[in-house]
């Protein structure tokens, strides 16, 4: 059988056509291939961080393309754009502002995880039992300053130290402004809930009349236990005095009125002031806490019932010796403070 010359014409073209397909789709995995490895070899790149750790500081607003450029200016990475090409086929990660450690031998993958966790640097601040507000404002203050932080302590977190007991004592973590805001708000929360909580449960005959007043005797309590174990018996004592309108007498008020803070001198002129806060010169509770009472202050506050103790004195090694009346009290004073 015979083909015509148009036929045979058909032969090679149809060849070169699947030449020119075979061609077109080796190169394309080829490619892909080179695109897949260099983008690889990119990621694998390590932060040339010397010694210890580099912190690096992501902005609100920040994208990772711009990110990627102030990674590999600051610290001299080659071909970051093939790691940009991989974002043009997904959508950017979703990247916490705030510090970030670079740890030696971390590479850029690694570190892009990290800003995809939102694994930023913490900053700790501790606010201990017994402690003051302006103390604890302080602290902060020198932890951003240390720290480096491109924040001042914003206002709303200055009116929370601004009194007493605004917080529940604990340990606070946060990575930058909004962080620090959010987590003692929380805490300002929780504070008042567990008031709340504990005020459900109080006895019919505690003296107490509001949350705020459970407060301001936890406090109290918090400064005159050293043993967690006397904080019940130490608020029965204040309690049975309350109740029948005798004057506190709770040597941190007359601190705390005077010096606004503790650990200097209580002497008669610290004890004759007649400023509010002192239970020497004023019958009732102070006008407001006089430190950050722990949960088992303000519980022993609410859920404690007046008793037969009206006196107690320290006997010099944490724990109290406690009398029901002025003589025993007068002999115990004897013993334990004028003996020494």
């Amino acid at each position: 059988m015979r083909l015509k010359i148009s036929q045979l014409s058909i032969v090679p073209l149809i060849g070169s056509k699947r030449i020119a397909k075979k061609t077109f789709f080796l190169i394309l995995i080829l490619s892909f291939a080179f695109i897949s490895l260099k983008l690889q070899l990119s990621l694998m790149q390590k932060i040339p961080v010397q010694a210890g750790n580099q912190s690096f500081v992501v902005k609100k607003g920040d994208s990772l393309y711009g990110i990627l450029s102030t990674l590999e200016k600051k610290y001299n990475l080659s071909n970051t754009w093939w790691i940009k090409i991989k974002y043009i086929f997904k959508e950017d990660p979703i990247i916490k502002a705030g510090r970030y450690n670079i740890f030696p031998d971390t590479s850029i993958s690694d570190l892009i995880d990290r800003f995809e966790k939102g694994d930023v640097q913490l900053f700790k601040l501790t606010i201990i039992e017994g402690s003051v507000a302006k103390n604890n404002l302080i602290n902060l203050e020198k932890i951003i300053e240390d720290q480096k932080l491109n924040f001042e302590v914003p206002k709303t977190v200055r009116d929370i130290f601004s009194a007493e007991a605004l917080l529940m004592p604990d340990t606070y973590f946060f990575s930058d402004k909004q962080d620090l805001i959010k987590v003692l708000n929380n805490s300002k929360t929780y504070l008042d809930k567990y008031l709340e909580d504990s005020w459900s449960q109080k006895p019919k005959d505690n003296p107490l009349q509001s949350p705020h007043e459970a407060l301001v005797l936890a406090s109290i309590i918090e400064r005159e236990a050293l043993l967690s174990s006397e904080q019940e018996k130490i608020a029965s004592v204040f309690l049975s005095r309350l109740k029948i309108n005798m004057r506190l007498q709770a040597d941190p008020t007359s601190s705390y009125g005077f010096y606004g803070d503790y650990g200097k001198k209580i002497g008669r002129a610290v004890l004759d002031d007649k400023n509010l806060y002192n239970t020497y010169q004023n019958k009732g509770l102070p006008p407001g806490p006089i430190c950050y009472p722990s949960k088992g202050a303000i519980d022993a506050a609410i859920k404690s019932s007046p008793g037969n103790f009206y006196y107690f004195v320290a006997k010099g090694d944490g724990s109290h010796i406690f009398s029901e009346t002025y003589d025993e009290h007068n002999k115990a004073v004897k013993k334990y403070i004028y003996s020494k």
